[in-house]
């Protein structure tokens, strides 16, 4: 019986011992980990100058809703459904893309003698519209977004070797291997990081003064302030002769008259980065710069960029010229323009399925093809078609001569029309000779008399009514360009 008891009475010492022990053995852990030092120093949020949140944690921070602690009490769904549906067996909403109206617009030459005024063309109306204000342009920086800076492993791991020299106090061979990471990042100006350069460049000077190289560091530290101008030795880790010769650098390169860099790229309209920040958009007349050398790329949608190496030299422009070519995707899309633009398919009826393609890629409402030939002769032509894909409405007869500079024919003319088929409204050429479309009320629209008398020679866009001329026996309709009546 005494056995017994004891054997109970032990049992229950364990069971109630076992949750002090299991609380002590966490109360230990957490103690434990509240000591252990952090593997990364945490910067204050005053010094980081460039910090940002991506925007997408941005827009998740600031504009997704916050889930309560507690969820609200909610009225069963059914009689039959006593408790809401679980969230995996909610479907998720559908996202769909926003209703577009962007215009896309691609010179076509149908000989490679017209390769040059197609070009022209392309860009005089572009020009043209943008300057009315009221044309959306296909948004081709989302259609081909540039390719992420690719990592250089090569030279980090110079990098990493010359830091190991440098530490071990070998600063020959610390030289050679921070000279070598400076010459691997240099010769990819495309994937360049210009603080890690700059930080080569610094540990070079660094390595190339504990050799007794004055002269050597000097050139380093104003390498090292070209590459990066906001770069500055750490106290922690080089001593005052760093720090001496790296502000006599410095001021030297202060001291020195600026240059400017002039870029030009055809097309033009291309983003101008100088050490990854953006200093302007070609053709760019003159940005100032610090003599040295600097990475320099020319981004445009669609097109794959350009990055080289430019001396500025002190007071004197240093120009940069560069023909961007069109990446894969852009090719594909202008060789469907192409073959869209040929004088069969201008003469076609329908929709020609190329033209649909480029809706459909670009998320455009609006195709323009701006076509350029030679006749028997050699003299130039144009002619302009559009396509309304919602609508299924036609832009045509267009026709351009290169050797007007205004009226109807002219590269201006064009525009006008096509202005006219896109928003509703003619451009105006003169503020003093203006004209105000002929405004029309829907109850106006809907009076069979008005549709009488308004036969054959007028048509409606965006609810506005536009009377087209009717000499020569036929008139223009700016809705689908075709001669004569309206056509829905």
């Amino acid at each position: 019986m005494n056995t017994t008891r004891l054997a109970l009475t032990f049992a229950l010492a364990c069971v109630l011992s076992a949750p002090a022990a299991d609380a002590a053995k966490r109360k230990a852990a957490a103690a434990a980990k509240k000591k252990r030092p952090a593997a990364t120093k945490q910067v204050p949020a005053s010094d980081l100058d460039d910090a940002f949140t991506p925007p997408d944690e941005a827009a998740s921070k600031s504009d997704a809703p916050v889930a309560p602690k507690t969820a609200p009490k909610t009225a069963p769904l059914t009689p039959a459904s006593p408790t809401p549906p679980k969230m995996a067996d909610v479907p998720a909403p559908v996202v769909r893309a926003a209703p577009s109206n962007a215009v896309a617009v691609f010179g076509v030459a149908r000989q490679p003698g017209a390769a040059d005024s197609a070009a022209k063309l392309e860009e005089s109306l572009v020009t043209k519209l943008s300057s009315a204000g009221d044309v959306q342009f296909v948004d081709l920086a989302t259609a081909f977004p540039p390719p992420e800076p690719q990592a250089n492993p090569r030279g980090d791991a110079l990098f990493d070797e010359g830091r190991a020299a440098y530490d071990n106090l070998d600063p020959d061979a610390a030289a050679v291997k921070f000279k070598a990471a400076a010459d691997t990042y240099v010769q990819r100006p495309g994937d360049l990081r210009p603080e890690k350069l700059g930080e080569a460049y610094l540990f070079l000077g660094a390595s190339q003064l504990l050799n007794g190289d004055v002269a050597g560091a000097k050139a380093s530290f104003t390498s090292a302030l070209v590459a990066e101008p906001s770069l500055r030795p750490d106290a922690g880790l080089f001593g005052q002769d760093v720090q001496r010769v790296f502000s006599d650098a410095q001021r030297e390169l202060s001291a020195q008259p600026q240059g400017s860099l002039v870029v030009n790229s055809l097309p033009q309209g291309a983003r101008v980065l100088v050490r990854g920040r953006e200093v302007g958009t070609t053709p760019l007349t003159g940005a100032k710069l610090a003599p040295g050398h600097y990475p320099v790329q020319i981004v445009l949608p669609g097109y794959a960029p350009f990055s080289t190496y430019a001396e500025v030299k002190p007071s004197a422009p240093t120009e940069l010229k560069t023909k961007l070519a069109p990446a894969p995707g852009l090719s594909a899309l202008r060789d469907a323009a192409a073959k869209a633009g040929t004088e069969a398919a201008f003469e076609a009826n329908g929709t020609p399925p190329e033209v649909g393609a480029i809706g459909e890629r670009l998320n455009a409402r609006y195709v323009v093809l701006a076509a350029t030939f030679q006749d028997k002769k050699g003299r130039l032509h144009g002619e302009v078609q559009a396509w309304d894909l919602r609508t299924k409405n036609r832009l045509r007869g267009v026709e351009v001569d290169f050797g007007k500079r205004d009226g109807k024919n002219s590269p201006d003319g064009a525009a006008e029309q096509l202005h006219t088929f896109l928003a509703g409204s003619a451009l105006p050429q003169n503020p003093k000779e203006e004209k105000q479309p002929l405004v029309a009320s829907d109850s106006v629209l809907r009076k069979p008399w008005f549709w009488a008398a308004a036969a054959g020679v007028a048509a409606v866009t965006a609810g506005v009514v536009y009377v087209a001329t009717t000499d020569r026996g036929q008139g223009f309709n700016p809705v689908n360009g075709l001669p004569g009546g309206i056509s829905f």
